[in-house]
């Protein structure tokens, strides 16, 4: 729900801001303000966005109805942005052409932020069953609550911007315009060198990749505006003094408070939807789409036999308890225990899968999930070896622990990327060294030695065994599980 809530913010925040300045900008003097013409405008914008993606969709020319779409709205903001110039100097006898002008942009907006959304919406799905359930309603529930902020953006940017001159709601608009043009220029670039119409370049991927960096933040720079024009509109609000009040008759004592009130209303109404939309915007963009993370591993010390010891007692609370091992050549292995049962059945499993590789496992109620690839698995099954189940790991149950020994987690080190800076010594000439400093390092059955000159290495790659003895290879994701 939040990310349809979100996403339509994003694409629609735009278009409301837009329309309601460009209302009061169109506005004759003492006039009627030009709602109907601005509405049918953006319901055909919108209606055209509607049939436009699944027509492109089907005849595989999405990336050219994209670029078609931004290079005709670019060409409508830049219009619009002329135009404007040009009356804020002599209006009479332009307004057909700014309102026009007007028009036409708002419906090249309207069309390229739905055609944007519903991309998003065939991109994301808005369930994966064909039956009305919980996931569909929320999802509609949360396009419904954008469509209900964004509409009443409308009239609100109207309010606040005709109590402000003409020059300000002017400065604002080319400066939402300019916004717009920009990112619409970097995906009429991108589209062009996809339909190879002109050439590939890193100047213009470099361009087309920092408009994509910042273009996230635009929505944020609308609020901005907004927020500026609601400012601007507190400060120039109609006041009365209490010996105002005093000197008017009660009937226009009652109409001048009311009036007073009313503009105070619709400042609050200004405030609270500007720090919903804020409020929704930063929580989707900073916390809930990050990518899930993994618990931090205890690191764990094995004891002088080589074996590292976890109470059962310890892992009663059928959580998931994650460990990990760093191995002496600083390969950071990690694992994790979970009661499968409630008993003494343990599950110990490598924090990785074969098949996805090590981005690890959560936890959610009696399932563990794969982070890579979202596959969720019954607890009472982690310890079986297949598919996205979390790769087995020997180990003992005695005396109440359970034990694993630091040679089965050295043989799975190769299932991790991470590695540490650890101590290290030269396995030719003793010498102790940290591994990152290491003049010479190679790699001998999946293991990684350290030297201290490129002498011992060579000495080391002439005869292997003869410094560190018969040892066997570590496991690789490709070769399968190991385990008996």
């Amino acid at each position: 729900m939040l990310a349809y809530l979100v996403n339509f913010i994003h694409d629609f925040i735009p278009l409301s801001l837009v329309t309601g300045m460009m209302i009061v900008l169109e506005t004759p003097d003492g006039g009627k303000k030009p709602y109907r013409s601005f509405f049918i405008a953006i319901v055909c914008g919108v209606l055209a966005g509607c049939v436009i993606h699944p027509v492109a969709l089907r005849h595989e020319m999405s990336t050219a109805a994209r670029t078609a779409l931004h290079g005709t709205a670019l060409a409508a903001a830049l219009l619009n942005a002329a135009l404007i110039a040009i009356s804020a100097n002599c209006r009479r006898g332009w307004e057909s052409f700014t309102r026009g002008a007007a028009l036409f942009f708002t419906a090249a907006l309207a069309t390229a932020s739905a055609y944007s959304f519903f991309v998003f919406i065939a991109e994301k799905a808005i369930t994966t069953s064909s039956v009305l359930n919980t996931e569909v309603i929320l999802n509609v529930g949360g396009i419904l609550a954008g469509f209900a902020l964004t509409s009443f953006m409308v009239p609100l940017t109207v309010h606040m911007s005709a109590r402000n001159g003409r020059r300000a709601v002017t400065g604002i608009l080319l400066f939402v315009s300019a916004l717009l043009m920009s990112r619409w220029s970097a995906d009429l670039l991108l589209g062009m060198m996809r339909l190879e119409m002109i050439e590939l370049t890193s100047t213009r991927v470099s361009i087309v990749a920092k408009s994509g960096k910042y273009s996230a933040l635009f929505s944020y720079l609308d609020l901005l505006m907004v927020a500026l024009l609601s400012l601007a509109y507190f400060r120039k609000r109609p006041k009365v003094t209490a010996v105002e009040l005093a000197e008017m008759e009660p009937a226009g004592r009652r109409k001048k408070c009311s009036v007073v009130l009313l503009e105070l209303r619709w400042f609050r109404g200004s405030l609270a939807s500007l720090l919903l939309a804020l409020t929704l915007l930063l929580y989707h963009d900073f916390y809930a789409s990050r990518p899930p993370r993994i618990s931090k591993p205890v690191n764990m010390t094995p004891d002088a036999n080589g074996v590292i010891k976890v109470k059962i007692e310890d892992l009663a609370d059928g959580n998931l308890h994650r460990y990990s091992y760093v191995t002496d050549d600083g390969h950071v292995v990690r694992f994790f225990m979970i009661n499968r049962s409630g008993g003494k059945k343990i599950g110990v499993v490598y924090d990785a899968c074969m098949l996805c590789g090590d981005m690890g496992y959560l936890q959610e109620n009696n399932e563990v999930i794969c982070i890579a690839c979202n596959v969720r698995i019954f607890i009472p099954s982690i310890g079986k070896a297949g598919g996205c189940n979390p790769i087995p790991l020997p180990h003992q149950i005695e005396g109440g622990f359970v034990s694993v020994s630091v040679a089965e987690l050295d043989k799975g080190a190769k299932y991790f990327s991470e590695v540490a800076t650890v101590k290290v010594k030269d396995p030719v000439t003793g010498k102790e060294m940290i591994s990152r400093d290491a003049p010479q390092r190679d790699e001998y059955k999946g293991r990684t030695y350290f030297f201290d000159s490129a002498e011992s290495l060579e000495r080391f790659r002439a005869s292997p065994e003869k410094y560190i003895g018969e040892k066997e290879s570590r496991y690789y994701r490709t070769e399968g599980f190991q385990g008996a």
